[in-house]
């Protein structure tokens, strides 16, 4: 197993200034860099992401996230759970605390969360980006907006996605889910969905990543994953708690006109249920 740090020691002569400033942080606080997008690791020490990336690179690794990956590995992050003897008690208490602490995040920016259903509520058409772990979310986002009358897009193949998303304009709201918020093909589409003038709600982990510069509004989870939890089941609950939040404020807004659209639908499929 790689010991990256070790492999940082050795290296150390072949750095910048910054490079050594961005050495000596992975040495001293390597939990929290495999919790941290490229864009807090560069905001944290005041260096560019180009600085980063170039960091791992100098040791071998095609990227940042390559790089957490080998960092998690030498940590022992896996080993850590595998361990357990209490797995049951460990997995109920990290998805008690996904809700309670996302749901503690939503308390604080509460006028952000009804101004986002109002959003949702008053717009033309709702496009729901998501890929991987992620897109299944907005497919879940699909299924329950599209019951209340909203317009809702959602295309599990990106090529398609985009295609579709090219048609936004200022009367449409884009709901982007992104857990590390640094998914390169949510924050393309967001980014177009900017340029043509859509409201943009990231619903992320991270605060300040490459999906949020194209966000007029953020609802955050609590969750922050390592490379190894990536699509983490506590990651998808927390996402869907915000989702939730989100979908019960706009039924509230839309009132009768989202009872009768759950009417309707529900007779739709009626004789199907046995």
């Amino acid at each position: 197993m790689e010991d990256v740090q070790t492999i940082i020691k050795v290296n150390q002569r072949l750095f910048t200034k910054k490079e050594k400033k961005l050495a000596e942080f992975v040495i001293t606080h390597p939990e929290d860099v495999i919790d941290m997008s490229v864009t807090e690791v560069a905001d944290t020490l005041g260096i560019g992401e180009g600085t980063v990336v170039r960091f791992c690179q100098k040791l071998g690794f095609t990227g940042f996230h390559a790089f957490k990956i080998a960092l998690a590995k030498s940590l022992g992050k896996q080993e850590e759970l595998a361990r357990s003897n209490d797995i049951l008690n460990i997995v109920k208490e990290n998805h008690i605390k996904a809700i309670e602490e996302t749901s503690n995040l939503l308390k604080l920016n509460e006028k952000i969360v009804y101004q986002c259903a109002e959003k949702i509520a008053n717009c033309r058409r709702l496009y729901l980006l998501g890929v991987g772990a992620s897109g299944v979310t907005a497919l879940d986002a699909y299924y329950k907006f599209m019951r209340i009358g909203i317009d809702a897009r959602h295309m599990m193949d990106p090529h398609l996605q985009i295609m579709d998303l090219s048609s936004c304009c200022e009367k449409d709201c884009v709901l982007a889910f992104s857990q590390s918020g640094s998914t390169a093909v949510v924050v393309d589409m967001a980014k177009l969905a900017k340029q043509n003038g859509a409201c943009v709600i990231a619903i992320t982990g991270y605060n300040k990543s490459p999906l949020t510069s194209y966000a007029d509004f953020i609802l955050l989870t609590a969750i922050r994953e390592n490379p190894f939890q990536s699509g983490a089941i506590r990651s998808k609950i927390a996402q869907l708690h915000v989702l939730e939040v989100l979908f019960e404020q706009t039924c509230l807004i839309l009132s009768d006109k989202a009872r009768k659209s759950i009417d309707r639908t529900a007779r739709a499929v009626e004789d199907w249920i046995y």
